[in-house]
């Protein structure tokens, strides 16, 4: 069942990701892949699996970082930060924690409070295990709408 329940997530989280075009920034042999998305594109079952709360004021960051020097573009372990502040200059607070799969992917997801409308920028900084001078980082925007 927790298999069924991972690769449901994994699906859902790439399905989300093509929502938006191919979302990475690359340094070096590193791939840092990116997306947002409402907590509620998340079954129930996904999310009590993972113990996120699914709801239309959450949201979710995720981010993996990858090796493409690897014959299948391996996913790596990172230090990961991500800031979040609305327009206002309010700073998010998210939660962020490491999920690894039984095929050995790795990513990275983030949950945050969200209102009606609101634009959130990101920051997001990563720097692969074992390679402490590579630096990956990343500016965006996104809107949320939870009616």
């Amino acid at each position: 069942m927790k298999k069924v329940l991972i690769l449901i997530t994994t699906l859902l989280l790439l399905a989300a990701q093509i929502t938006y075009a191919e979302q990475k920034v690359t340094v070096g042999k590193y791939e840092l892949h990116y997306n947002t998305f409402p907590s509620t594109f998340l079954s129930k079952e996904v999310a009590n699996a993972n113990q996120i709360q699914r709801s239309k004021s959450r949201g979710i960051v995720s981010v993996s970082i990858l090796d493409t020097e690897t014959e299948h573009n391996t996913a790596v372990e990172a230090d990961v930060t991500i800031l979040a502040k609305n327009l206002l200059n309010q700073k998010k607070d998210i939660t962020l924690f490491k999920v690894v799969e039984e095929n050995k992917a790795i990513y990275y997801l983030g949950t945050f409070a969200l209102n009606n409308q609101e634009d959130i920028n990101f920051t997001i900084e990563a720097v692969p295990k074992g390679a402490a001078d590579t630096k990956l980082q990343v500016k965006f925007n996104r809107e949320f709408f939870t009616d």
